[in-house]
């Protein structure tokens, strides 16, 4: 495999992004309405939420694993030992929904990022009339495969890390009012963006990568592709209603199925995927 050819494609496609306002908007527009607008609005008005607003958890059992192994003992919601505490129901609240009722919305970052670019990586090349000068390139099948998707997965992977880190310095100044100290990141929150937000764009992008190369119109690629969030939603509601609650071990577990689902879409892509098929639909 010639991967100084896959990284001049990718390095194009990164271009591409970089400079289209019509793609770059929507992509960083997201993860500043999840990761910053939502969590300042739910916190900064959660005097109000918190007193008519029940947590679906019981407090001891969501605020325990953070005394125990992010505040050091310092917090909890009654009896442990070192200097505890009782946190308010704003504390309460707001830890509630930094820690776990925005945990699921991270997880769109990824996935909204690498399917938009995907969703362009052929379905885009094609209503531009480029797939065809693409096609020509002197790269093989697979190389032309792996740099579209390295192409999606390393924007996605940018965002969704940046985004984690804005987060966290959003959440402790949110949180420091109540706390008087740092809380985040959190160990459920580290295995979610290292482990599973990777896996969660790769997932994302191969599936992409494979309708947008089937598809003829970049539209027609995006109305497919938004099917994907639906796993997410679902893992919302669940999170909201109580139904669910990430914790590490679910975290990790979820992550290790992601990369093995990415892995067997990648060996599935590059079986199907060849130039003839591609240049039947221009």
């Amino acid at each position: 495999m010639n991967w100084s050819s896959i990284a001049i494609l990718v390095r194009k496609d990164v271009l591409k992004v970089i400079r289209n306002p019509g793609v770059r908007i929507p992509l960083l527009a997201a993860p500043a309405v999840i990761l910053i607008a939502l969590p300042a609005l739910l916190v900064l008005g959660g005097a109000g939420l918190a007193a008519s607003t029940p947590i679906p958890l019981d407090a001891q059992t969501v605020f325990e694993g953070l005394r125990e192994n992010t505040l050091g003992g310092t917090v909890t919601t009654g009896g442990g030992g070192g200097a505890a505490v009782r946190l308010s129901g704003e504390a309460r609240w707001t830890l509630y929904v930094l820690e776990f009722f925005l945990a699921p919305l991270y997880l769109l970052i990824p996935l909204i990022v690498a399917t938009v670019i995907a969703a362009d990586s052929f379905a885009g090349e094609r209503e531009r009339r480029t797939l065809e000068t693409l096609l020509q390139t002197p790269t093989t099948d697979s190389e032309l495969l792996v740099a579209k998707i390295v192409s999606a997965w390393l924007p996605a992977l940018v965002v969704s890390l940046g985004g984690f880190v804005a987060y966290g310095v959003l959440a402790n100044l949110l949180a420091w009012p109540y706390l008087g100290t740092w809380f985040f990141p959190t160990p459920m929150w580290l295995v979610l963006a290292l482990w599973v937000s990777p896996a969660l764009a790769a997932v994302g992008l191969g599936l992409m990568v494979y309708v947008s190369s089937r598809v003829n119109s970049l539209q027609a690629a995006h109305q497919l592709g938004s099917l994907v969030v639906l796993p997410i939603v679902v893992l919302v509601i669940a999170q909201v209603t109580g139904a669910a609650l990430l914790d590490v071990g679910l975290v990790v577990a979820m992550g290790s199925v992601l990369w093995l689902l990415a892995a067997l879409l990648l060996a599935v892509a590059t079986r199907v995927f060849t130039r003839d098929q591609l240049a039947a639909k221009l």
